[in-house]
């Protein structure tokens, strides 16, 4: 009760201040109390947080949300990551760091004639994601959850479901927060961008938003990159961007905040795309409406792996409200003062030659490459509006657009490098990029000649060096004569190293499968690869089964070891295992190893066979054997769970023909039999055992039977485990990573630039 009656106060506090706000700018006095109610605001999502990771960490499992994301079993970071693992508790955390924010931003906006109005409308923000929680109340009891099953008041669950194991990673604890905190950051453009409307000023806003603009692109960019490490290191697909609508949805804001950023610097310069700004201001934030739509909704569960399960029509609609509402607060103020925006500022023509047309052109094609994602991650909700299948984009079209989209882009940026606000001479940039674009020409002909033989691989490679190449050139003429400018280079360069890795790592990279008993070595690239055993790990838990496999990989004179991960969770019922990866990192690439199967096998004579197919048994090659019928259907369940599986054989010795119906317990999700299930084969003094069915899933009539031979008497021989994997090679893929970081450092670095007093126009 305690929670839910801070959740109210929450919404009480939220709603008086953003009235307060909204009368202080005709009344300044009352701001203090507004402040205060903002105040109030947050202590009370601060308790309500401290509330909820208390009782999750003491194990109360009277809590429906707490009882649905975290056990016993949990380690406490896990326990601290249940926090906001769900929908409730993510909601509670997006109000808790806007909240947070929002006394920097107080403090930012403090005596400035933008204050009331952009504090009014940020909190109205936060005191709507607070309303949410009223409907999606991490405080909820499970009595009053499962109301249908009569549970008494005070009844607490012995233990909870627990963690998807799945998210039982150390980025769990990383990625979540940075991306809220970037999510957040979005609605600081967008609550100064009407206010600033509302107070006409076309000019000045964006001299106090840029800080708040580099930090927010820097750390949603950040999130964003980070998700992509969590998947190629978890996951086991070798790949860190897959083109997930829910990836998506993060990716367009940041789209638009970059593009932001850029037409911003082109208005303090020269006064021109006014109306832009106001326009990318907005838009930022309307799009972490609608991930935030598009993640929590369910429209999206049948097409992610990220969203969400369906909230309930209540949320449902109070999250299409939200997007609506202040999407249509947008468009009103805009439309309101677009007359008045004409009418006092000049109009600007930009020539062709300029460095600001440069900058708005690469700004059109970044939009247009957000559309173009927009428009691939809706498909799958709007399919279903017109009764077609609700299905994802082929991630194909991404690839083909966004490839078309990112040459001209860098040759752009890397262009406008040498250009000059208002005029460039034409001549003057070519001398000066005449180097970058022989030497980047250069290094595309030697790659084409050592096999980059593909030309949309060769002309994004050209296009991504040239910019690479005239980013460090102008980085390194600012490095001692202007410092503080380099922060916009070092941003671009890391874009154009991302992108070379990207391509190194996804184009060319090398797979292959392989299959090892224990002890066993094969040879693939250049590499001996041993699998030398397992260990159960994490033993103390009861709610997993989890080994760690070692699988050893040589050169002459040098090994390396990678533990892959397999193990079984009762979360899924102990049904499909989970899988992660061992991943051998090197300078020049990575060795990724993706487990795909764990068996047990045995040394003996063992037999394929599909239906009808005749053979010999191995043990006794005289004796043919053909599968004769298979009783697929009405097969009834043992005790263990297994299908009672009955084969008919027909066997033939010296022209007499014989039949034995086997039978096998089959597990109906790996199709694989039980060592126990020996039958004696007519007279032969052979045993066979139905190991597993390895189902062709094209031709069910392809299906091949796996048969084991013994003598009868004859004991078991010792079991060996056969550990199959995947083996990639992704070269270069440190580049992405690598630019990454050089791209959030960029726009940090570029904050000592925006944040000196009365700087208006630096560079």
């Amino acid at each position: 009760m305690f929670g839910k009656i801070l959740l109210y106060l929450v919404v009480l506090f939220g709603l008086i201040s953003t009235i307060i706000y909204f009368l202080s700018d005709k009344n300044p006095n009352i701001k203090k109390i507004a402040n205060l109610f903002y105040y109030l605001m947050t202590a009370s999502l601060v308790g309500a947080s401290i509330y909820l990771l208390a009782n999750i960490l003491q194990h109360n499992f009277q809590f429906t949300y707490i009882w649905e994301y975290s056990s016993t079993e949990l380690h406490d970071f896990f326990l601290i990551a249940s926090f906001y693992s769900g929908q409730q508790g993510s909601f509670l955390l997006w109000a808790l760091i806007l909240s947070i924010i929002g006394l920097f931003l107080i403090q930012s906006l403090k005596n400035h004639n933008l204050e009331s109005y952009s504090m009014a409308f940020y909190t109205l923000v936060v005191f709507y994601v607070a309303f949410i929680m009223l409907f999606k109340n991490p405080f909820e009891y499970v009595w009053e959850t499962f109301k249908n099953e009569n549970l008494e008041v005070g009844f607490t669950p012995t233990n909870g479901r627990g963690l998807n194991p799945i998210l039982q990673n150390y980025w769990i604890n990383i990625h979540p927060p940075i991306l809220f905190v970037g999510y957040s950051l979005m609605t600081v453009p967008f609550v100064m961008a009407l206010a600033a409307l509302i107070k006409r000023d076309y000019k000045y806003w964006i001299n106090k938003v840029m800080p708040w603009t580099l930090v927010g692109a820097g750390i949603l960019g950040l999130g964003i990159m980070l998700g992509g490490f969590w998947a190629y290191e978890t996951l086991g697909w070798g790949g860190f961007w897959a083109w997930d609508p829910v990836e998506n949805s993060s990716l367009i804001p940041w789209m638009f905040i970059v593009a932001f950023i850029h037409t911003a610097l082109v208005q303090r310069r020269t006064g021109g795309l006014v109306k832009t700004n106001f326009l990318l201001g907005v838009l930022s934030f309307i799009f972490v409406l609608y991930a935030t739509f598009l993640t929590r909704s369910g429209v999206l569960g049948d097409t992610s792996v990220h969203s969400f399960v369906t909230p309930g029509a209540v949320v449902y609609n109070l999250l299409l409200f939200f997007m609506i509402i202040f999407t249509l607060l947008a468009v009103i103020f805009i439309l309101i003062r677009i007359n008045d925006i004409n009418k006092f500022l000049e109009k600007s023509n930009f020539k062709p030659i300029s460095k600001e047309y440069s900058l708005t052109l690469g700004s059109i094609l970044l939009i247009a490459l957000a559309i173009i994602v927009i428009m691939g991650t809706s498909w799958p909700a709007v399919a279903e509006l017109f009764g077609q299948p609700k299905a994802a984009i082929d991630i194909n079209n991404y690839n083909k657009f966004g490839a078309v989209f990112a040459f001209v882009f860098l040759l752009i940026n890397g262009f406008s490098l040498y250009q000059r606000w208002m005029s460039s001479s034409l001549d003057d940039i070519f001398k000066k990029i005449s180097l970058p674009l022989i030497v980047s020409l250069l290094l595309s002909i030697v790659l084409y000649l050592v096999g980059m033989k593909e030309i949309n691989f060769l002309l994004f490679t050209f296009s991504a060096l040239f910019a690479l190449l005239a980013n460090l050139d102008i980085l390194i003429r600012n490095l001692i004569k202007n410092p503080k400018l380099i922060g916009g280079y070092i941003s671009h360069l890391g874009v154009s190293i991302l992108i070379i890795g990207a391509i190194a790592s996804g184009g060319y990279s090398q797979s292959t499968q392989m299959r090892l008993k224990l002890n066993e070595t094969k040879s693939a690239f250049g590499y001996d690869f041993t699998f030398t055993g397992k260990k159960r790990i994490e033993t103390e838990y009861t709610d997993r089964e989890k080994y760690k496999y070692f699988v050893e990989i040589s050169k002459p004179n040098k090994v390396a070891t990678v533990h892959p991960i397999v193990y079984w969770s009762n979360f899924n019922d102990w049904q499909s295992p989970f899988l992660e990866p061992g991943i051998y990192p090197k300078f020049e690439k990575d060795i990724y190893v993706s487990p795909k199967a764990v068996e047990t096998d045995f040394n003996m004579p063992r037999l394929l066979l599909m239906k009808n197919e005749v053979g010999n048994i191995p043990i006794n090659e005289e004796i043919k054997i053909r599968v004769y019928s298979l009783n697929m259907e009405e097969s009834p369940f043992a005790n263990d769970g297994r299908v009672i599986f009955k084969t008919t054989l027909e066997t033939e010795l010296n022209g007499i023909k014989k039949f034995d119906t086997i039978t096998t317990r089959i597990d109906p999700h790996s199709w694989e039999g039980n060592w126990e299930d020996w039958n004696t084969l007519n007279n032969y003094g052979i045993d066979i055992n139905l190991s597993r069915i390895l189902r062709d899933m094209n031709d069910v009539s392809k299906s091949k039977l796996e048969f084991y031979f013994k003598k009868t008497g004859e004991p078991m021989p010792k079991p060996i485990d056969v550990f199959s994997f995947d083996i990639t090679l992704k070269p270069y893929i440190n580049l992405v990573w690598a630019g990454t970081i050089a791209t959030v450092v960029g726009f940090l670095i570029a904050l000592t630039k925006y944040t000196r007093k009365n700087n208006y126009i630096t560079q």
